[in-house]
């Protein structure tokens, strides 16, 4: 046995010996026996960390009063749980994928994507009870321990993967181990909590019905290809709603707090769809309008824009391009920071101006993972920021990948176009109705920038199936 196989191993030993002799503590929201190696204060922690990433990378949504009325409803909920104590947060992310998700020890997310879907507070705090109840059911807890104990050691969600995968994944959402992926009974049993805590919060928890409607129609309307993609560890949203159902008849609750005029209220005007001020994609070329740069990617790359970054991606997954803030104050500091880096061979630093803009280009290289990385980073200075332009690749394949790293932070640029300086992102828009409609009426009296098929989806209902008089109903207006 080796020594660090040994060294990892004795805490571990120990650990499962204590449990043995202590016995596996009961969870008071479950009822149930679990085997928990990490402790509440270091669930805690992790939270708190991991928070900090997801607000990094995926970015709160700009609406202070929005975030309030959701920090509200959640504190709501989470005080009639059964760990009250935890230091709960609710935010929500600028993200336009129907989603939530819990850290481990309180924060909870939600996508202002879902809450778009959403028709009354009920709905929301049937979601935010649902995520509750995987916090106080310590099922990111259970599923890190039994990681432990079946590969002695902490690395859930790390995966070795040759060459440039980790690169893709870091494209994708770079959020590692944060969306741990639940099993079915882990779902269910959050739906269970969710039930409990919205009913002890005034809730009518029959409005967790049309939140399982609704996903249902959200998977079929993407093909039922599984978007949202956590949808595919989730229990079929068909078989959630039969489950809810017979639990409401089981216990006989009825009635409760819906909120749909609130609610309503609350997210008209919320963004719907892409918001192209944070950036957006014509073909290779990014533009941005907030910060006034385009740059243009190889043509044919994979491409992804995320709060901090924009990556391409090669077809062929062995070079990447990465576009960031660069740092330092000055495009001299932010170049011997990169390169000052441990582990950076650097190549000597060039001025070479970008488009009339102040920059400094350098070639690197550096091990990963025992392989050779080579790469090109340039620094632009522009707007009283300083850019990034970092390319890497294999050694062996600079050659093929150093032509189109140096075109596309060459063509870092001034963004002049009038068109894309004044894009604007789509609203929803709240009418209150004088009189029943179809989708089809109202879509004739209030003209929306969106099809039939997403009016319907959006306010909950069929096409064909009639909105009632004197209820609210969504429109999607502006947007370009």
């Amino acid at each position: 046995m080796h020594a660090a196989t040994k060294r990892y191993l004795a805490p571990l030993i120990l650990t499962l010996l204590a449990a043995t002799l202590v016995g596996c503590p009961v969870n008071p929201a479950t009822g149930e026996r679990q085997l928990i190696l990490i402790s509440e204060s270091q669930e805690v922690e992790m939270g708190r960390a991991y928070s900090q990433q997801v607000e990094a990378t995926m970015g709160l949504y700009d609406d202070p009063e929005l975030q309030e009325y959701v920090d509200g409803i959640g504190q709501e909920l989470a005080a009639k749980s059964e760990k009250p104590g935890l230091p709960w947060s609710f935010k929500v992310v600028d993200d336009v994928i129907v989603n939530a998700f819990a850290l481990p020890g309180g924060p909870i997310f939600v996508t202002r994507g879902i809450l778009a879907h959403f028709n009354s507070e009920a709905e929301l705090a049937g979601v935010l009870g649902h995520e509750i109840g995987h916090v106080t059911a310590r099922h990111s807890a259970e599923q890190l321990s039994r990681a432990q104990v079946a590969q002695f050691g902490l690395v859930a969600g790390s995966v070795f993967v040759p060459e440039f995968t980790p690169y893709a994944d870091l494209a994708g959402t770079g959020l590692g181990i944060l969306f741990l992926k639940f099993g079915r009974d882990d779902e269910r049993q959050s739906d269970d909590l969710g039930f409990r805590y919205m009913t002890r919060a005034g809730y009518d928890p029959t409005q967790m019905v049309e939140v399982f409607e609704m996903l249902g129609r959200v998977s079929q309307a993407a093909g039922g290809g599984g978007v949202p993609g956590w949808l595919s560890t989730h229990p079929d949203p068909g078989e959630r709603r039969e489950r809810m159902t017979q639990a409401l008849a089981e216990a006989g609750v009825s009635g409760g707090e819906v909120g749909h005029e609130r609610y309503m209220q609350m997210i008209d005007g919320i963004v719907f769809g892409e918001n192209p001020r944070n950036g957006f994609f014509r073909d290779a070329l990014f533009l941005h309008p907030d910060l006034e740069f385009q740059i243009e990617f190889p043509s044919g790359w994979r491409t992804v824009n995320t709060n901090q970054a924009v990556f391409a991606l090669s077809p062929e997954e062995d070079g990447l391009i990465q576009l960031s803030l660069g740092q330092g104050e000055s495009v001299d500091a932010a170049a011997q920071n990169f390169l000052g880096q441990s582990g950076i061979q650097a190549g000597p630093i060039t001025r070479e101006a970008v488009n009339g803009l102040p920059a400094r280009w350098a070639t690197f290289s550096a091990m990963s993972q025992n392989t050779e990385l080579r790469g090109l980073v340039v620094f632009i200075a522009y707007n009283d920021l300083i850019y990034q332009v970092l390319g890497y690749t294999l050694a062996s394949k600079m050659s093929k990948y150093d032509p189109l790293f140096r075109s596309s932070a060459g063509s870092f640029d001034r963004l002049s176009d009038p068109e894309a300086l004044g894009v604007q992102p789509a609203r929803l828009d709240v009418v209150k109705l004088d009189r029943g409609m179809t989708i089809e009426q109202f879509a004739q009296r209030y003209p929306s920038t969106v099809d039939t098929k997403t009016l319907a989806l959006i306010n909950g209902v069929e096409e064909g199936a009639t909105l009632p008089a004197g209820q609210y109903a969504k429109r999607v207006v502006g947007g370009s």
